[in-house]
């Protein structure tokens, strides 16, 4: 970037639990040595408990927008008016859309970074009709947009009119010194000698009534620790009931540092629906933790290295075992595959060469990238002196 101190605005929803807001949190703590003679903000639209620290570099600001569009455009526009960004960088699509639209109102430049495969995420429900459609109106005007996949760029270049030069694809810092550290501490909730483990927020994208229904059919015989809350632990706990698991599912909700106990489980499973880049799945595979995931629409698949999509059967990727989305039998084999040595040893040990490969200091340089020449075009443009300048479709 430009040699003087350039004033650089983060914006996302909350620090509540989510792999976003982990990526956000990492992403500022990676680039602390980069962005340290600039002045670093992050903007919370939400007033929600904050589960990730914020780098002690950056000044963070908390509005109260109540999960709302409107009032997260307004509240933004105002902060950012204030603020006076020479760039902001934005995550996830509600603090997407209301970064283009207060940017531009201020005609100061923009990056948003898509965090998920955006058909798959908003599905073909009619009450996500505007959100899609939003989507579709505002992501072509912002001045850079960042993908964490190849599939998430492809989707948002064929299905929401983004111009694909106007895309980078990167991909989450993981930092494997960082995690084998936290995975060193004891874990802060009891568990079995031997088990499988998987986590998220229990909503309905992660499908845990999948992974639960497969682990039912697979009979092993260690028990499943499901780590993560959210709104469907009712019905989760139901049909592990229903299915008599009673004692054998494993759901002691949030857990701060979960690594001690992904560092100790048989195997890692992701059974989502969509994801865009499944941080959960990159950070197993770097404390030596085999894999199974669902071959959603992007992430696991680029990430196992897979040169095939599972559409009926389990695939053995390089990395790891894909299985089809939502297809129980499928994921009940594949877990029973993983279960076995020495398949189980042979995959432990690639999984921590392929997590090698989302080192921090790479994705850092891509990020700088991106808003160096982002910056650049600002300076050059004739009406950037009073920061007018808007660099649209």
């Amino acid at each position: 970037m430009a040699n003087d101190k350039k004033r650089i605005v983060f914006v996302i929803n909350s620090l509540t639990g989510g792999g976003a807001e982990r990526a956000m949190t990492n992403l500022l703590a990676f680039a602390r040595d980069d962005l340290a003679n600039d002045d670093v903000h992050l903007v919370l639209l939400d007033q929600e408990p904050e589960r990730h620290e914020v780098d002690a570099s950056v000044q963070k600001t908390t509005l109260n927008a109540r999960h709302s569009l409107l009032p997260s455009l307004v509240q933004l526009h105002g902060a950012l008016k204030r603020l006076r960004p020479d760039v902001t960088v934005s995550f996830l699509t509600r603090s997407n859309c209301a970064n283009v639209v207060a940017s531009a109102l201020l005609r100061r430049p923009c990056v948003i970074s898509e965090r998920v495969h955006t058909s798959s995420h908003f599905g073909k429900r009619l009450a996500s009709l505007g959100s899609r459609l939003m989507v579709r109106l505002l992501y072509p005007w912002a001045d850079h947009v960042i993908a964490v996949s190849g599939n998430v760029k492809q989707d948002l270049v064929e299905n929401f009119g983004v111009p694909a030069e106007r895309i980078s694809v990167i991909g989450n810092g993981i930092s494997t010194d960082t995690i084998a550290g936290r995975a060193s501490e004891a874990p802060a909730i009891a568990l079995p000698d031997t088990f499988i483990a998987a986590a998220g927020r229990l909503v309905p994208t992660k499908n845990f009534a999948l992974l639960i229904e497969a682990y039912h059919r697979s009979g092993l015989p260690f028990p499943l620790v499901i780590l993560g809350e959210g709104p469907e632990r009712p019905k989760l706990a139901s049909l592990v009931e229903t299915l008599g698991l009673g004692g054998r599912v494993l759901m002691p909700g949030y857990v701060a540092n979960p690594y001690p106990v992904i560092r100790r489980a048989r195997m890692f499973v992701s059974s989502s629906n969509a994801e865009g880049f499944p941080n959960a799945l990159v950070e197993a595979m770097a404390l030596g933790c085999p894999v199974v995931a669902t071959d959603c629409e992007a992430g696991p698949a680029e990430i196992l290295d897979s040169a095939e999509r599972a559409d009926q059967e389990p695939i053995v990727a390089p990395y790891g075992i894909l299985v089809p989305v939502n297809a129980p039998q499928a994921l009940a084999r594949a877990m029973q595959m993983m279960a076995e040595e020495p398949m189980r040893l042979s995959f432990s040990l690639k999984a921590r060469q392929r997590a090698a490969d989302y080192a921090p200091d790479q994705v850092v340089k891509r990020y700088m990238a991106v808003l160096g020449t982002i910056l650049y075009k600002a300076e050059t443009t004739p009406a950037a002196a009073d920061g007018n300048v808007f660099l649209g479709p």
